[in-house]
C-alpha cells in the first residue's frame, strides 16, 4: 500500500513538472513573439534590404540570416547543434509556423556570411536600437533622469594558438612568450547601454584588428575606442551620453573624446593612475578644507550599509577640470555582525555635491554590468568563444552581429513582466527557461498558440518591462 502511494505521488510530481514546463514554454514563446512584434516589427524588412552577394538564390536573404539569430536566441553552442534540431520534423514545422520562413542548413548561412558586408549587419543593430531610443523605451531606466550610460570595455573573443588559419592570421593580435613562441588571438571592444533595471543593450562593436598592415605598435583598446566613438556619435547623435569605463581609460584621451562629443564620463581611478592627479589629491586631503565629505546610511533586508564619501572638485589636469570622489562602504550583517569593507574611487567631469554623490557612485558601479554581459555571452548561451567560422574574419564579424541582435531580443524577453513573474513564481533560472523553450519547440506543436497570438495582436499592444 505504501509503495502504491509513493508511486502515485511520484507520478503526480512528474505530471506537475510536465505541465509547469508546458505552461512555461508557452509563456516564453508568447513573449518572444510579442517582443518581436512590438519592438522589432521591421526586422524582417531590414534583413530583406541587405545587399545579397550570392549568384544563386534558393533561399531568400531573410531565410538565410534569420536562422543565425534564432540559433543564438535558443542558446545553441554551434552550427551543428542547430542543424541537429532542424532535422527534427516537429522543430522544422514550429520554426516555419513561428517565422513563416524556410530553414536552410547552417553551412549555407556561413557561406553567405563570408560574403555579406558586416557593416550592413551592424547598421541593422544600430537602427533597431535608435528606433527604441526614439520611442523612449529606455527613458525611465536612465541615470540622473537624463544620461544614457554607455559602458566601454574590451574582451578576448578567440584564441588561435600558434598556427591560425591564413584568413585569420593577418587580422589577429600576436603575443610572444618567454620561450619565443608566438600565439595569436582576437579581441574586441564593446559599447553597451546599461540601464537601471539591469538591462544591457549591445550598441556596437569595434574589432581590435591589425588588418594586415605594417605597424610599429599593434592595435589596442584606446585606438578601438577612438574609432568606436565616431560611430557612436554618428548613429546616436542626440543621445545624452555618460561613458563608464575601467581604470585603463582614466587618461586624457577619453577626456578629449568626451569633450569633443559633449559627453560625460565616470572612470575607475586606481592607485597609480595619473600620478600628478594623485599627488594633488594626497596634498589636499590632509588640509581638511580642500575636500567635501558626507555620510549616508542605507539599510536593507540583511545589512546595515554605511557609506562615507569624500570628493574634491575642479582638479586641474592638462586643460581639463575634473572631479575626484571616494566612497568607503561598510556593510554589517544584521544578525551575525559580520563586517565587509569596500573602497570605490572614480574620476568624472560631472559636478559633485552631497545630493548627487550617491547617484554618481551607483552610476560608476554600474560599469560591472558589462562584465556580466560578457560572462553571459561566453558562458550562458552566447558561445562567444566558439568559432562559428574558422577561417574567414568577415564571417566571424557577421556571426557576432547576429549574436548581438539575438541578445537584444533576449534582453527584452528576460525583462518583460510575464517572464519576470515566471522566474519569481516558478523559481526557475534564466538558463532553465531557455531549456524549456527549446524542449517546447522540439516536442510540442505551436499551432494553437500561434492562432491565439494572431488574434491577440489584432489590437495594439505594449510590453511592460521590469
Amino acid at each position: 500500500m505504501k509503495k502504491t502511494v509513493r508511486r502515485r505521488n511520484r507520478f503526480k510530481a512528474s505530471r506537475k513538472r510536465y505541465f509547469n514546463a508546458n505552461e512555461s514554454g508557452k509563456v516564453m514563446l508568447w513573449n518572444i513573439k510579442k517582443v518581436m512584434h512590438c519592438h522589432f516589427a521591421d526586422l524582417s524588412a531590414r534583413l530583406s534590404a541587405l545587399v545579397d552577394p550570392r549568384k544563386y538564390e534558393e533561399y531568400t536573404i531573410v531565410e538565410m540570416v534569420m536562422p543565425a539569430l534564432v540559433l543564438f536566441i535558443l542558446g545553441c553552442n554551434s552550427r551543428n547543434a542547430f542543424n541537429n534540431k532542424a532535422r527534427e520534423e516537429k522543430f522544422y514545422k514550429n520554426y516555419s509556423r513561428l517565422f513563416g520562413l524556410k530553414l536552410p542548413h547552417m553551412d549555407a548561412t556561413n557561406d553567405l556570411f563570408k560574403l555579406l558586408d558586416f557593416n550592413e549587419m551592424e547598421e541593422i543593430r544600430c537602427c533597431l536600437i535608435s528606433i527604441l531610443i526614439e520611442k523612449r523605451v529606455f527613458h525611465k531606466f536612465r541615470f540622473f533622469e537624463q544620461y544614457s550610460h554607455i559602458a566601454i570595455d574590451g574582451t578576448g573573443a578567440y584564441k588561435w594558438g600558434e598556427n591560425p588559419p591564413e584568413g585569420i592570421e593577418k587580422h589577429a593580435l600576436t603575443k610572444e612568450s618567454k620561450n619565443g613562441k608566438t600565439t595569436y588571438s582576437t579581441l574586441l571592444l564593446e559599447a553597451v547601454l546599461v540601464c537601471k533595471n539591469g538591462m544591457t543593450i549591445p550598441l556596437m562593436t569595434d574589432w581590435i584588428d591589425n588588418d594586415n598592415q605594417l605597424y610599429d605598435k599593434q592595435d589596442c583598446e584606446h585606438n578601438a575606442f577612438k574609432r568606436l566613438s565616431v560611430r557612436l556619435k554618428k548613429y546616436f547623435p542626440r543621445l545624452k551620453v555618460c561613458i563608464l569605463a575601467d581604470g585603463l581609460y582614466s587618461n586624457v584621451s577619453i577626456m578629449n573624446i568626451c569633450q569633443e562629443n559633449g559627453w560625460k564620463f565616470i572612470t575607475v581611478f586606481k592607485d597609480g593612475n595619473l600620478p600628478s592627479v594623485w599627488e594633488e589629491v594626497k596634498s589636499l586631503l590632509p588640509l581638511g578644507g580642500g575636500f567635501s565629505s558626507c555620510q549616508k546610511c542605507i539599510p536593507n533586508a540583511t545589512n546595515w550599509i554605511m557609506r562615507t564619501f569624500r570628493w574634491i572638485e575642479d582638479l586641474d589636469y592638462k586643460k581639463y577640470s575634473i572631479q575626484w570622489m571616494e566612497c568607503i562602504q561598510e556593510m554589517v550583517h544584521r544578525k551575525t555582525g559580520e563586517k565587509e569593507t569596500n573602497r570605490f574611487v572614480f574620476l568624472t567631469n560631472i559636478e559633485i555635491n552631497d545630493k548627487n554623490i550617491a547617484d554618481i557612485l551607483m552610476s560608476g558601479r554600474a560599469r560591472w554590468l558589462i562584465e556580466d554581459h560578457f560572462n553571459t555571452q561566453k558562458n550562458r548561451g552566447g558561445s562567444l568563444h566558439h568559432k562559428f567560422s574558422r577561417n574567414n574574419f568577415n564571417a566571424i564579424k557577421n556571426w557576432h552581429n547576429a549574436r548581438q541582435i539575438a541578445y537584444l531580443i533576449k534582453e527584452f524577453v528576460k525583462h518583460s513582466h510575464e517572464v519576470q513573474e515566471l522566474i519569481k513564481t516558478k523559481k526557475l533560472t534564466w538558463t532553465e527557461l531557455w531549456e524549456i523553450i527549446n524542449g517546447y519547440l522540439y516536442f510540442c506543436s505551436i499551432d494553437k498558440v500561434m492562432e491565439e497570438f494572431d488574434n491577440y495582436i489584432k489590437k495594439s499592444r505594449q510590453i511592460r518591462l521590469e
